[in-house]
């Protein structure tokens, strides 16, 4: 299988994570992390529950939950459009791809450093947050390779 094509999977798992994360914490009120999810949207989501909480929101979470499903719809079609560049090896949509996910992940890492030094978490949450670092440091080593092979490509295209 092409790098490439397993980089534009791993964008679209990605995305549908996100997607994921934002329904359950709207329609649950809790926080379930499906690991692979974009920390951007979840403290979008994190705002809006908050805001339909204190004070007491619509009766239907729905209502309260639309804007911020709109914002984080946003994130999922930018990383579905570069799913779709990546799948074609586009270099600059593997280059985005893959520093988009850095940030995310740098972000997903603070949160994992800030719970160790300044809440002193739990066993169960600091392995979840472990884990969810872990899961992005694979989802970048993939992107990576995407971008390493796209820059070829195109390297080799120019010469032609």
């Amino acid at each position: 299988m092409k790098k490439t094509t397993v980089a534009a999977a791993w964008l679209y798992v990605v995305a549908a994570a996100t997607l994921l994360n934002s329904l359950l914490i709207h329609k649950y009120t809790r926080f379930i992390d499906l690991l692979v999810g974009l920390s951007f949207t979840q403290f979008i989501d994190a705002v809006f529950v908050g805001q339909r909480l204190e004070p007491p929101g619509s009766p239907y979470w729905w209502v309260d939950a639309l804007p911020a499903l709109l914002l984080d719809m946003l994130f999922i079609f930018l990383l579905l459009i570069l799913a779709v560049k990546v799948s074609h090896g586009r270099y600059r949509a593997a280059q985005v791809g893959f520093w988009l996910y850095a940030i995310d992940t740098v972000v997903f890492a603070l949160i994992l450093a800030a719970s160790l030094a300044i809440f002193h978490v739990g066993l169960r949450q600091l392995g979840l947050g472990g884990l969810t670092v872990g899961a992005h440091a694979v989802g970048l080593f993939i992107l990576f390779r995407a971008w390493r092979v796209a820059a070829a490509e195109q390297r080799v295209g120019s010469w032609r």
